[in-house]
């Protein structure tokens, strides 16, 4: 069985055991890693937040993409985080990533505590619209207070139903449909 197969069979069964917290039955596809990753420069030196790794499709083309940037990539579910530092180290890129297995909340807390506070960019795969309203906005309140001005919240969703809670921390919203994803998908690109 290749690697692929195996990843997408590892991620469905991790995702069917928690799917309100994974949100997906199947990795994003490149199409939606490609919209995702758009904005953020090759030679970006700082520090990216990836809040909802999942198995790590987007973590390591984000690694790859951004050799000299400092990653850190968060994953509630524990089965998924143990997937994504095994396809880092397949890509022989595990090094250079941070991969923690917590909320996003949690994570994001710690990091301000830490002072390690402000990032430029924050990619988030999070399933938003698969959580209370309250725990949604909560965890859009934090990633607005750990973004640095003219930095990027870039999050993806498979419906528009929170796009009025990003609207409301972030004054600046693009949305963008990513058809060829399966499922189809909204990506925002969100500045405050």
């Amino acid at each position: 069985m290749s690697n692929a197969v195996a990843s997408y069979l590892h991620f469905m069964g991790a995702a069917l055991v928690k799917l309100r917290q994974t949100g997906a039955i199947v990795p994003s596809q490149r199409f939606l890693i490609g919209k995702m990753l758009a904005p953020i420069p090759e030679t970006y030196t700082g520090q990216i937040l990836e809040l909802g790794a999942g198995s790590g499709a987007l973590t390591v083309r984000l690694a790859a993409r951004c050799p000299k940037a400092r990653i850190l990539a968060c994953e509630i579910n524990p089965a998924l985080a143990r997937a994504t530092r095994h396809n880092l180290d397949l890509a022989g890129i595990n090094g250079r990533v941070e991969v923690i297995s917590d909320s996003a909340q949690h994570v994001i807390s710690e990091m301000s505590r830490r002072g390690k506070g402000k990032v430029d960019y924050v990619l988030s795969g999070i399933p938003l619209g698969a959580l209370p309203g309250d725990r949604a906005q909560a965890i859009i309140d934090a990633i607005s207070r750990v973004i640095n001005p003219g930095g990027m919240y870039i999050q993806f969703q498979y419906s528009l139903i929170d796009r009025k809670r990003v609207r409301s921390r972030f004054k600046i919203l693009r949305t963008v449909p990513v058809l060829l994803n399966f499922p189809p998908a909204v990506v925002y690109y969100a500045q405050r």
